[in-house]
């Protein structure tokens, strides 16, 4: 039995902050939120802000072996399956180098305050194993979305594709798909049909600079968005340019959209304008992106987002709106309710409270040195 006693605790969906003890038993579930009870092993909390461990909503960890390579590249250079500059180093490292490398990610993931992340995996079957292999000895939960080559090959069968798909979720979580302009429309369609069909989840980059969008209206007269929508994907990341009817298309079918403000200003492909989904009651979660150009910690993700968007579109998102991103919204794609109230096994965070304001103290001034404790519930 462990009692976290006198910090600020953000409780329930709404983050709301209250004066109260957490009372969490050995099996890591919270029995019992109480300002005055208290049971086991005390964890003193005086001047700190308990919260909901982050969640990196879209990491590609298999960068971890090409940090900082072919900066000032366009983002085709870069990562554009299958010649892009990531996948040839990739090609050419060993079995060994990229599983230390991912493991490296992972404790950084961990050291910054990351319980949970979700992973677009390439390199079919061998690509989901080496992760496995890369984090079985750490405390940290994974959510690996598999991917085959095969699906880029113009050869590869509608029916192909399903079998294809079965095989890969025998082994992982969902699938995550390189973007709507790789993959035949029939293909893509049969893949989240699978995927849905077996509860696992379907993910795929959508929009993430606006030439794709331009492209793609000219080519089917429908949006990246609304062909990934339509398609059946419940998750989408990036959305960096909508266009057209996609804010009311995503309204009315309630994707998560997973941003990744960060990797497109790196890509100088522009900044997502999470504020309006914000608005329009969209469901937000933010990811680091590739590792390649982007340090997976959750702290820079939040403020770069606070700042970049307000600068952007003039409107005034709020911090609140930003740590809700980066940890109830994200793990909605999970179908997981990791909040802090009683009955629930939920990954706490203890940080030291900078400012009077418990929202901004993290998003705007928090950073990994600044956690005091992480009780990875789901761990114990």
């Amino acid at each position: 039995m462990i009692t976290i006693k006198n910090g600020l605790v953000l409780t329930g969906h709404t983050l709301k902050a209250v004066e109260t003890n957490v009372i969490i038993n050995d099996e890591g579930r919270i029995i019992k939120l109480s300002p005055n009870d208290e049971d086991g092993e005390i964890i003193d909390a005086t001047g700190c802000i308990v919260l909901p461990a982050f969640i990196n909503a879209h990491i590609h960890i298999g960068d971890s072996i090409s940090r900082d390579v072919g900066d000032g590249l366009s983002i085709k250079e870069l990562v554009e399956p299958p010649h892009g500059l990531k996948h040839q180093i990739l090609s050419k490292a060993s079995d060994a180098e990229i599983i230390d490398a991912m493991h490296e990610t992972a404790k950084e993931m961990l050291y910054s305050g990351t319980s949970t992340f979700i992973d677009f995996r390439e390199g079919g079957i061998k690509g989901i194993n080496l992760l496995k292999q890369a984090i079985y000895d750490l405390p940290i939960n994974a959510c690996i979305l598999g991917r085959s080559d095969k699906y880029y090959d113009p050869s590869t069968t509608p029916e192909e594709a399903r079998l294809i798909t079965r095989e890969l979720l025998q082994h992982c979580d969902g699938i995550g798909l390189s973007g709507v302009q790789d993959v035949d429309s029939e293909i893509m369609l049969q893949i989240a049909e699978v995927c849905n069909q077996e509860d696992k989840l379907a993910v795929i980059h959508v929009a993430e600079y606006y030439e794709l969008q331009e492209t793609s209206v000219q080519l089917t007269n429908q949006t990246e968005i609304e062909r990934a929508l339509k398609a059946g994907f419940t998750t989408i990341v990036h959305a960096t340019h909508p266009i057209l009817q996609d804010l009311e298309l995503m309204e009315a079918t309630s994707p998560v959209v997973v941003a990744c403000p960060r990797s497109n200003g790196m890509l100088s492909v522009g900044v997502p304008p999470v504020s309006a989904y914000v608005e329009n009651d969209i469901d937000v979660a933010l990811g680091t992106d590739n590792v390649m150009f982007n340090q997976p910690d959750m702290f820079r993700e939040m403020e770069y987002t606070l700042k970049a968007v307000r600068g952007s579109y003039k409107n005034k998102i709020t911090a609140y709106d930003i740590l809700k991103m980066a940890t109830i919204n994200g793990f909605k794609i999970l179908g997981k309710d990791i909040s802090i109230k009683e009955g629930n096994v939920s990954d706490i965070l203890i940080i030291k409270r900078k400012s009077d304001d418990p929202y901004l103290s993290i998003v705007n001034r928090s950073s990994p040195e600044d956690i005091m404790n992480f009780i990875m519930g789901n761990q114990m």
